[in-house]
């Protein structure tokens, strides 16, 4: 992977918490954003994310939608009672183009899908750290 076209004064010192039951795409993704040099952490459940949460201060969650013990919407929700303020993100490969729900995310600049390369997945999360940082929406 070659180096992200960003900041690197933007990013540096932020921490993504990346939340995906596939410990390939957890590791691809680790991998992407240590080269854009965010600081990352990693979990495979709903629960291990809350842990990571209550013990270490996160940024921003990028949670897949789909995953075998619960889906993204439901960890969204449970995260935004504790930490209302933190940035949520959503990725999928398993939702249709023609989802309602898929498409307001899309819309809202929320959804990355599935499968994406490296500077996809860089400029999806400056942007949102950038709306989550200075305000703008």
């Amino acid at each position: 992977m070659k180096s992200p076209q960003l900041d690197p004064d933007f990013q540096h010192r932020r921490t993504v918490l990346v939340v995906d039951d596939d410990p390939f795409i957890l590791r691809y993704i680790e991998q992407a954003l240590k080269i854009a040099k965010y600081n990352v952490r990693t979990a495979t459940s709903e629960e291990q994310a809350l842990a990571i949460l209550n013990e270490q201060q996160i940024d921003l969650v990028l949670t897949d939608i789909v995953m075998a013990d619960s889906d993204g919407f439901r960890l969204a929700a449970r995260i935004e009672e504790r930490r209302s303020d933190l940035p949520i993100l959503f990725m999928t490969g398993a939702l249709p183009e023609t989802d309602h729900h898929a498409q307001e995310l899309c819309g809202a600049g929320l959804l990355l899908r599935k499968p994406f390369g490296p500077q996809r997945l860089w400029d999806f999360l400056a942007g949102a750290l950038s709306k989550a940082f200075t305000g703008v929406s």
